[in-house]
This record gives C-alpha cells, sequence and structure tokens, in this order.
C-alpha cells in the first residue's frame, strides 16, 4: 500500500473545512472572506489530483472513476432522495423535501448541476449541490488522462510540455465560454476548466517546484489570492467570475499557498489539531456527500438560524451555525467507516476498490 503523503491530507482537510464554512456564511456569503475562500477551495482538489496523476489506460482511468467517484455520488442522492420522500409524507422542521417529487429528484441527480441551470434550450433542472465536484472531477479526469495517453509518445519533454498545456488552455477557453452559454451535465464545464488546475498539480510535481522556490514567492502567491478575490467571487461550477484569467491565477496561487501550510503543519504530527486536519482530509468524500445531505434534507441550521438571529445576531448566528455544521459531518466522518455496507458506498477506495482487486 502506498505511504500517504501526509501535507497532501492536510491540505485536503483545509480545503473540506473551508468548503463547510463556505456554505454556511449566510449573510456574510458573497462578501470577501467567502470570496477568498472560493477562491481555493474546489482549485485545489483539482490541483492535489493532478499532483497525484499516474498515467493510466482509458479503461482503468474510467473504472476507477466509477468506483470512487460516481458510486458515493449515487449513494448521496439516494438519501436525498429518501430523505425528501420522507419530508413529504412527513412534514417537520427538521427534515427538508429538497425534491418536489421523485421525478424532478432522479432529474436532478442524471443531470448533476451545482448551481442553477441555464441554456438556450430553457430546460428547467434543479441543481443537486455540492456533489456537483465529483462528476465534474470523473469528467476531468477522464479528459486529462486522454490528452496525457495521446501525448506520451512526444520525447521532447519540452514540446510534450507545449503541447499539452496548448490542448489544456483550448479546454479552459471552451469552459469559460460555455460559462457563458450553458451549464452542461455532469458540471462538464467545469470540467474543462479545470485541466489548468490539474495540469498545474502535475507541473508542480514533475519539477520538484514546491523544494525549489523560496519562502520570498508566496508572498507574490499570497498577492495573487488576494487580488482573485477582491475582484469578486469564484464558482468554478458554472463556472464564472468578474475575470477568469485572473481566477485561474489566484486558484493556482491560493493553492500553492495552502500547500506550503500544509507542509509547515505537517512537521508538527503530533498536535491533535493537525491529527484532526489529517482526518478531515483522509475522509474528506465523505464529508462533501453528508455536507450536502445536511445543506438540502436536513432542516437544524435553518430552524438555528431562524431562533437565533433576532437575539444574537448574524455574526454569532453563523458562527453557531458553522460549529454546528461542522459538528454534522465530523459524526458522520467518525461514524460511516464502522458501518459495513454504508462504508464500501461512501469509502469505496477503502472498502470496496481493494476487495474488488483481491478477487
Amino acid at each position: 500500500m502506498r505511504k500517504r503523503i501526509e501535507w497532501i491530507d492536510i491540505a485536503k482537510g483545509i480545503a473540506i473545512l473551508a468548503v463547510v464554512v463556505g456554505h454556511t456564511l449566510g449573510p456574510y456569503n458573497g462578501q470577501f472572506f467567502g470570496s477568498l475562500i472560493f477562491a481555493f477551495h474546489m482549485p485545489i482538489f483539482f490541483m492535489l489530483s493532478g499532483y497525484l496523476y499516474h498515467s493510466r489506460p482509458a479503461r482503468q482511468e474510467c473504472q476507477r472513476g466509477i468506483i470512487n467517484l460516481l458510486l458515493p455520488y449515487l449513494a448521496t442522492a439516494v438519501v436525498l432522495l429518501v430523505v425528501s420522500a420522507i419530508a413529504r409524507l412527513l412534514p417537520n422542521p427538521l427534515l427538508n423535501a429538497y425534491f418536489p417529487s421523485w421525478r424532478q429528484g432522479l432529474i436532478a441527480t442524471a443531470y448533476g448541476a451545482g448551481s442553477a441551470v441555464f441554456n438556450p434550450w430553457h430546460w428547467q433542472v434543479q441543481p443537486i449541490g455540492a456533489v456537483w465536484f465529483l462528476l465534474s472531477m470523473f469528467i476531468a479526469l477522464q479528459l486529462f488522462n486522454g490528452v496525457m495517453l495521446l501525448t506520451a509518445r512526444r520525447h521532447q519533454r519540452w514540446r510534450q510540455a507545449i503541447v499539452r498545456g496548448g490542448v489544456f488552455a483550448i479546454f479552459a477557453i471552451l469552459g469559460g465560454w460555455l460559462g457563458q452559454v450553458a451549464y452542461l451535465p455532469w458540471a462538464v464545464n467545469a470540467a474543462l476548466l479545470a485541466q489548468l488546475f490539474l495540469y498545474a498539480g502535475y507541473l508542480v510535481k514533475q519539477t520538484a517546484l514546491l523544494s525549489r522556490i523560496s519562502s520570498a514567492w508566496y508572498l507574490l502567491f499570497t498577492f495573487m489570492w488576494l487580488v482573485s478575490a477582491f475582484q469578486g467571487y469564484f464558482a468554478l461550477t458554472v463556472p464564472t467570475s468578474p475575470n477568469l484569467l485572473i481566477s485561474v491565477m489566484g486558484g493556482v496561487a491560493g493553492s500553492l499557498c495552502i500547500i506550503r501550510v500544509s507542509d509547515w503543519l505537517s512537521h508538527y504530527p503530533n498536535a491533535r489539531p493537525i491529527k484532526w486536519l489529517k482526518r478531515y482530509g483522509q475522509l474528506s468524500l465523505v464529508v462533501l456527500c453528508f455536507h450536502l445531505i445536511d445543506l438540502n434534507v436536513i432542516g437544524i441550521e435553518g430552524w438555528l438560524t431562524n431562533h437565533l438571529i433576532t437575539h444574537m445576531g448574524p455574526l454569532v448566528t453563523t458562527i453557531i451555525a458553522i460549529s454546528y455544521r461542522i459538528g454534522f459531518v465530523t459524526v458522520a466522518m467518525l461514524a460511516i467507516p464502522h458501518l459495513p455496507g454504508i462504508r464500501a458506498c461512501f469509502l469505496p477506495r477503502q472498502y470496496l476498490f481493494r476487495r474488488l482487486q483481491r478477487r
């Protein structure tokens, strides 16, 4: 079994907690702090996937994606459909009927949108929410692996790098253009733009960049990250922002800053907060899936906010809501690995993929 890289787990832990916080900012969503989070929290997952990338036959890459990404997506969708149906039959303040009907829920599951769907055909599709990332990552990895395989026979590394960079740039431009025209199924738009983040992570690994650049560079990276956040909100799922080029540069820069912090934190592996960050990172898939379940069909956060905001104000209420959200996913994170059957759906890499490999 390949040894885990501790700073990667820490970086994933920081990023997935940023996802939870970013979705729970309430009245502060869309302000600078929210833009700072959205500038990096999805790009860094693509960059880390590029960093860990290994070339595989197309069929093998597809099989791995189906097991590791599509199965958890489907399991999450089933929970949403069932809980929505229960909430429709037994209305109560602690459950939300997120999908008005089975039909709309199944269409939303098949389409896999992270935000409002728009297109020239005026299709009306309800977004399923944050797990769009799993579908988009699946598409992104198939595209990325395909390009890497097709260009692998070019012997001069500089020419190979130019060709790959050109292809990924074309994909990114297409994704940005589509972000103004139509939100395609499975967040294909985002998968196209994400090729740049995947390739950036791949180049970081291939060039040993993390060990070669000095600390002074991170001042520039921080500046680029801040510029991206100040310019406005980066919605990678569409993708759209006031300036996509600045957002892509800020996403890479912000991710590199988080990676540097994570590498520094990895030197203190016995500290309790670091152990927790690593745990969140190792189980980030569970955190994402159950965070969406909490967002869509569990009504506790809404009930808390409605009862507290008039007495405690928006800031304290938002802090309490964030604490609840993190608590919810923490319980799921701790429980799922101990539930046979269910854990194979949400942690297939650990509990299903290896079992299939043994057969």
